[in-house]
């Protein structure tokens, strides 16, 4: 199969995988590269990188490890966390949402960080079915048949997981691994998010449906990680507006000198980021939710920095 084949492109995945099976190793080898190359490339249609990110995905793709996640770092500093309240009409406004939505996320604050690693990208259902397959844990997402995902969605976000399902994955990874791993607190997802500059979205102040998975994009399901090159993060993690939501650590709770009334303060957890099935003011850096206003959720994972790399880094 050469890269140029309608067929590689074409995301029907049924035919394709018939493609691959007759294929030698070494070809295999160099269309992994191949597609590789695809997904990263800003120019290509969205649907020719989303149908190469899922032929990684039958194939095995290189950039996902279970037992070694890509990571990114982060310094340990301070950044500017949450909405300026004279921010909100025209915020509201602007996404035509109520104002009560963006509330939650206000005042704006300054907070101070430890260094740490964040997964570059979510974790995938491929690396959740390793962790099911060596546990024997029942803890199986609620979208999964026959107890696994189809093969060619091994590199698509998981979701549909418990918050206990999440923190035994935390915990086999740890112990697999030889580090901690824990879930993001909702500081450092938004400080991976939108870095220092206070920027809206991962890449900037204004939203474009081309760099993320939101409903504005039509996609109308979970991507491939990573296929959305130009939503990278200051920091260079991928896919932190839109494909599925993200749980972090913490249980929502008024900020600091907050004077938002909310009679559901402590009753869910933050997910943060957006989502495929909803719209683009959910995909906004500071923007809480969760509980009943929360689609398919995900996560990633984060640990705490050691002395040796990011003594003297600068953000």
């Amino acid at each position: 199969m050469r890269d140029t084949d309608p067929l590689l492109f074409s995301n029907r995945m049924p035919e394709i995988e018939a493609e691959l099976r007759g294929m030698q190793e070494r070809d295999v080898e160099a269309l992994c590269e191949s597609m590789l190359q695809v997904i990263g490339d800003e120019k290509r249609a969205l649907l020719e990188r989303i149908s190469a990110g899922n032929v990684l995905g039958l194939i095995g793709d290189p950039r996902i490890d279970p037992l070694q996640p890509s990571m990114c770092r982060i310094p340990m500093g301070s950044f500017g966390m949450g909405t300026d309240e004279a921010e909100i009409p025209a915020v509201a406004r602007r996404f035509g949402v109520p104002e009560a939505w963006f509330r939650k996320s206000t005042p704006r604050h300054e907070v101070e960080l430890d260094a740490y690693e964040i997964g570059r990208f979510l974790v995938t259902e491929s690396e959740y079915l390793t962790f099911i397959q060596e546990t024997g844990v029942w803890e199986i997402p609620d979208h999964w048949e026959d107890n696994c995902p189809p093969p060619y969605r091994a590199n698509h976000p998981v979701y549909g997981v418990s918050w206990q399902g999440i923190l035994l994955y935390a915990e086999w990874i740890s112990e697999q691994a030889g580090c901690q791993y824990r879930i993001p607190t909702e500081a450092e997802w938004e400080r991976t998010a939108r870095g220092t500059d206070r920027r809206a979205f991962p890449w900037g102040d204004s939203f474009e449906a081309t760099r993320c998975n939101t409903r504005e994009g039509g996609v109308g399901n979970t991507t491939p990680v990573g296929i959305y090159p130009s939503g990278i993060s200051a920091c260079g993690a991928l896919d932190m507006a839109g494909n599925v939501e993200e749980y972090v650590a913490d249980l929502y709770w008024p900020y600091p000198e907050s004077t938002f009334e909310d009679g559901s303060f402590g009753t869910y957890r933050i997910t943060r980021g957006g989502v495929y099935s909803l719209d683009a003011d959910l995909a906004r850096c500071d923007r809480r939710h969760g509980g009943d206003y929360n689609g398919p959720s995900g996560f990633r994972l984060v640990r705490s920095a050691a002395d040796e790399w990011f003594r003297g880094e600068v953000d």
